[in-house]
């Protein structure tokens, strides 16, 4: 069988509902590692809440973080760190247009969470937030760029957020709607070129890992083009609607009953129980 790139999102695939990689799930990706085969975390999180997760895995691979926006090495110091940002000057102003209708906004950036009015009930869906270290004020006053930016606005400006992107700065940035409840719409903001997926084709240059089959789970929006672009994108059985629209295969079992590593032990042949 020819070797494999197996990529694997961490909230709501790898990880079970407590936010914990099972010991199933480690035996099965070090036992396809040790067959030759390239295993690499990509997610949403930031940096610092994923590194901990890598080294539970015992990884020396890529490191893809920031849905895209960061990949890097942390066992290889030579590896090619690339990180792109949205610009300040984006930034600011789509803060200056937003800000009468914004509830909280936020982006991490080492392991410093900069926001305005932030909230921490956004660290129940965005894992790996670091607020123990939080500078919260008008984001024209921050000078440190972003590689994403998190909105929770007002829902009734929702076309009013997504028209001014589209409208100022199509070109630069686009936009995840994560979702609406009680009249607040969680947006990610994102630049227009970066995703897992681009991320993924950047670790498969510099890694020389043309000859891999692509192979990517995942179950989140963020996580579409991966799934679409993979020669073997596999859906999570909990997987949002958009997902089971682009992908290849669906996993059995969702992301709290081992969804992943049941699905490689029947795809690999493994004698593992």
């Amino acid at each position: 069988m020819k070797p494999h790139l197996i990529v694997c999102d961490l909230d709501g695939s790898l990880l079970n509902k407590e936010g914990n990689i099972t010991e199933l799930s480690k035996k099965v990706l070090h036992t396809l590692i040790d067959m030759g085969h390239t295993v690499v975390l990509a997610t949403g999180r930031p940096y610092g809440g994923a590194i901990d997760k890598y080294h539970e895995l015992g990884l020396n691979t890529p490191l893809i973080t920031d849905n895209g926006g960061s990949v890097d090495n942390p066992k290889n110091p030579a590896f090619a760190r690339q990180k792109t940002y949205i610009p300040l000057f984006v930034m600011h102003e789509l803060f200056r247009f937003a800000k009468q209708f914004i509830i909280s906004a936020f982006y991490t950036e080492d392991g410093v969470v900069y926001a305005y009015q932030y909230d921490d009930r956004l660290e129940d869906f965005f894992s790996g937030i670091n607020s123990g270290i939080v500078i919260d004020k008008e984001m024209t006053e921050f000078s440190t760029p972003p590689t994403g930016l998190i909105y929770l606005i007002k829902s009734e400006y929702q076309k009013d957020l997504e028209t001014f992107i589209l409208t100022h700065y199509s070109d630069i940035i686009s936009f995840r709607l994560w979702g609406v409840t009680n009249g607040e719409a969680m947006y990610e903001i994102y630049l227009r070129h970066v995703s897992k997926a681009s991320a993924i084709r950047y670790v498969i240059e510099c890694c020389h890992l043309a000859n891999h089959v692509w192979m990517s789970f995942g179950d989140g929006v963020n996580d579409v083009d991966m799934i679409k672009d993979a020669e073997l994108g596999v859906a999570m059985k909990n997987a949002v609607p958009e997902l089971f629209n682009v992908c290849k295969d669906v996993t059995a079992f969702t992301h709290d009953e081992d969804g992943i590593a049941k699905y490689l032990i029947h795809k690999f042949e493994l004698n593992i129980k």
